[in-house]
């Protein structure tokens, strides 16, 4: 039996159009075998704009039964399940939808905007930039810094005790492994600052702006462990296990665990914890006061793996993830709405594609001056 990741690949290949016709009837024949409840023809991947409609009319269907058998439901949480429902199909937990595009709709005028890559800019302690090569998806710091290859970035004879700073701008994404082998992951419009060489006694990092996911090794000196610390302008935190993310977008700084233990610290607060945060929690550090909860982390780390992720979420935050990735900037008609998003869409996908999404789940908009992306 083929492994789940083997039709998760053919889904991605059927989405960017890479897709061979073998390939098309193996991925058709494993997904008719697993939605028994869906009615989609075993053709189904040759023909997109069919499986649209045949997924989209069982969709209603489906809601309009849901309403009358279960009448918990409230009007604003059957028009979150329509949308959500019409935004995305399901199967494995997984989200793909249809690339087709209409050359007749606006979606043809952003067909050109492409999805961010590997995109960054090193800046060393004197102020020299450096544009890092999109050819390569990181750097490591060791003797000297260079791609993860090892190709050669500079000539460097600066001092090792000098920190430098990993930039990425919007539509970019860069990683970097630390002097200790700790790995970090950058998100769009986000900037780390390192140290060439850590101090035997504490590593530590700052997180200047944007998104990371941090993996960190464990390091012994004189038989006793070394501490890792990230800061950033509100709050440190320690690392007392592997692997988190912090996010600092918006106002607050929030700070989800995936594996091991983090303590959460306000800056000038007592240095004790705030909280100590284990596997699947998350703090929302605001105002020097923190709240804790458990949530899916995968929802807050799937943009390390290559996708968006939205469950519950409105159209503004949908919109923002998008200009970030795609580096557009976002108008809007209206201030409210009541639309609730759920679904995974591959980060890879151009924004043509990831707007045809939400042109099927009602959402219009408008493209203007190559540049600007109106939601009406």
């Amino acid at each position: 039996m083929r492994s789940e990741r083997r039709y998760q690949e053919l889904a991605s290949k059927w989405l960017d159009g890479s897709i061979t016709d073998e390939e098309k009837e193996e991925f058709a024949q494993w997904y008719h075998a697993q939605n028994d409840e869906v009615d989609i023809p075993l053709t189904f991947a040759r023909d997109e704009a069919e499986l649209q409609s045949r997924i989209l009319d069982k969709v209603n269907r489906n809601i309009s039964d849901s309403r009358t058998k279960r009448v918990l439901f409230t009007p604003k949480m059957q028009m979150a399940v329509a949308a959500s429902l019409a935004l995305f199909f399901l199967f494995g937990g997984y989200f793909w939808y249809s690339k087709k595009i209409n050359d007749n709709g606006a979606i043809h005028h952003v067909s050109q905007v492409q999805p961010g890559g590997n995109k960054a800019t090193l800046t060393l302690a004197d102020g020299q930039e450096i544009d890092l090569s999109e050819q390569h998806e990181g750097l490591i710091v060791g003797d000297n810094i260079a791609y993860v290859d090892g190709a050669k970035l500079f000539d460097q004879d600066t001092d090792e005790s000098l920190s430098a700073i990993l930039s990425t701008p919007k539509g970019g994404q860069y990683q970097i492994q630390l002097p200790d082998g700790s790995k970090v992951w950058l998100n769009s419009s986000s900037s780390l600052k390192f140290p060439k060489k850590f101090d035997e006694r504490f590593r530590e990092v700052e997180l200047l702006s944007g998104e990371a996911f941090f993996e960190i090794s464990t390091q012994y000196a004189h038989s006793k462990k070394v501490p890792f610390y990230v800061r950033n302008n509100q709050q440190l935190t320690e690392v007392l296990g592997t692997k988190f993310n912090v996010n600092m977008y918006e106002e607050g700084t929030v700070t989800t665990v995936t594996e091991g233990a983090v303590g959460v610290s306000a800056l000038g607060k007592p240095s004790s914890h705030l909280a100590v945060l284990t596997v699947g929690k998350q703090a929302i550090l605001k105002s020097g006061q923190v709240s804790v909860g458990e949530v899916n982390v995968e929802e807050f780390t799937a943009w390390k793996d290559g996708y968006f992720y939205f469950n519950d979420a409105s159209i503004y935050t949908v919109m923002k993830e998008f200009e970030r990735w795609y580096d557009i900037e976002i108008k809007y008609e209206s201030t409210t709405s009541d639309y609730l998003f759920v679904g995974k869409i591959p980060r890879k996908v151009t924004l043509a594609t990831a707007l045809n999404v939400l042109k099927s789940a009602g959402v219009s908009y408008e493209w203007k001056d190559n540049r600007y992306l109106i939601i009406k």
